[in-house]
């Protein structure tokens, strides 16, 4: 469709009667004080979301203020949404006051229908439901993260805006947190970001075999439709008796929640390639998201794999944070370190909060003194560089053993939880 260059004539000459800068409105908005500009150049458009806002601060209707929503947001328009789904009916207004309201009017009426607003008790009815899905389903290992509030303020972000972001990516290395700093950010923002209803799944397909070897599971198929049953029984999405379907009903009933409805997806442990590809084939994404969005974390950068993607590098902790870090693991020896003492696990480890919980139980299971274990450490990275993780696995693996027995798990279980 064409855009008619009246879109947000009204929204201009509300600001400039009142005598307020693009720079105010940016401000009482929280955004970038161009893009008010590029709305009033009709470059680009608001969102749903911020078309609410924009009447708030100036106390107006959408009519009033000539609002139209991003194109991808209204039903039937051109975007996301099923080739199948019709545009529904606006009855006209019988007394348009001029042929620019007269084209505006339909997506004034969607706004209006789109943007609800909860009230207090069902926002408390989601939020509970969303931290009930997060208690029984999202396995963490971690009371407190050190260094990751600006990172998930980004995810936030991500979670929070109508548009683009469908598909939200947290790549990075094993041992980085990538699933606590998921965690966090749905456990704080999903439902103040208009969610109302959440599904997380693991789709950790790889056992650590004892002899070292990584064994991928079963059948691909199988594995993948328990998952969808898994997010459809989350968020209460009916599946038919016969499981072969379960795949397309979940993708239909999805699309088939009432508007008020937005679902975000977290599929957590996306280990190779063959588990990316797989997500984005078993899952539809293509033809789920909008208004719905699906948050991944992977060891995989999909950049040029998925549309509609935001990805965001998950890193290794910075000085300071990883010192904090060490210091809430350690034992007295740790605790009296120095700054600079402790500086050389942070530079062997990176950063990497798994490296750093496994030299610190490494210390404990050995019950060798500090600088001897350090001094282990640093000549093992001088051989080994990168591969020092499977050297300290290894190491406490066969401390567990020889403590405990063959069968001890607990430190294979302390591997898979800090992710």
């Amino acid at each position: 469709m064409n855009r008619p260059v009246v879109f947000y004539e009204q929204l201009l000459r509300e600001r400039r009667r009142r005598g307020w800068s693009q720079e105010k409105v940016a401000k009482l908005l929280g955004i970038d004080p161009k893009t008010v500009g590029r709305w009033e150049r009709n470059e680009t458009f608001p969102t749903l979301q911020l078309h609410s806002e924009l009447c708030r601060i100036f106390g107006k209707s959408a009519e009033e203020l000539g609002l139209v929503p991003d194109e991808s947001n209204v039903p039937g328009a051109p975007g996301l949404r099923s080739s199948q789904e019709q545009e529904p009916e606006v009855s006209p207004d019988p007394h348009p006051s001029s042929p620019g309201e007269r084209l505006l009017l339909p997506f004034a009426r969607a706004v209006q229908r789109q943007v609800t607003v909860s009230s207090p008790s069902q926002t408390a009815r989601i939020e509970e439901r969303i931290q009930g899905i997060l208690r029984s389903n999202a396995v963490v290992d971690h009371t407190q993260l050190f260094g990751a509030d600006t990172f998930i303020k980004k995810i936030k972000d991500d979670i929070s805006t109508l548009q683009a972001s469908w598909v939200i990516s947290l790549c990075g290395e094993g041992g980085l947190g990538k699933t606590a700093i998921a965690y966090e950010a749905v456990a704080r923002y999903a439902a103040a970001a208009g969610f109302t209803r959440i599904g997380w799944v693991s789709a950790k397909t790889l056992q650590l075999l004892p002899d070292g070897a990584l064994l991928r599971d079963g059948s691909t198929e199988l594995h993948w439709s328990n998952l969808v049953k898994k997010l459809a029984d989350q968020l209460e999405i009916h599946l038919g008796d016969n499981s072969s379907g379960w795949i397309t009903d979940f993708q239909r009933g999805i699309r088939s929640l009432s508007p008020g409805e937005r679902c975000l997806l977290i599929v957590d442990n996306l280990e190779t390639v063959e588990d990316v590809d797989e997500a984005i084939q078993y899952l539809g994404s293509n033809s789920i998201v909008n208004p719905h969005k699906i948050l991944l974390t992977t060891r995989h950068a999909l950049l040029g794999k998925v549309r509609y993607l935001v990805e965001r590098h998950v890193k290794g902790l910075d000085f300071k944070p990883a010192l904090h870090f060490i210091r809430s693991l350690g034992n007295v020896a740790i605790e009296e370190a120095g700054d600079d003492e402790l500086r050389p696990i942070v530079e062997v480890t990176e950063g990497n909060p798994l490296l750093i919980k496994l030299f610190v139980t490494r210390l404990f299971m050995s019950h060798l003194p500090f600088p001897l274990v350090l001094a282990e450490l640093q000549a093992v990275n001088q051989r080994l560089g990168k591969n020092i993780i499977d050297y300290l696995y290894a190491e406490s693996l066969s401390v567990l053993e020889q403590q405990c027995g063959k069968d001890a798990t607990p430190y294979r279980l302390l591997c898979n939880d800090v992710r």
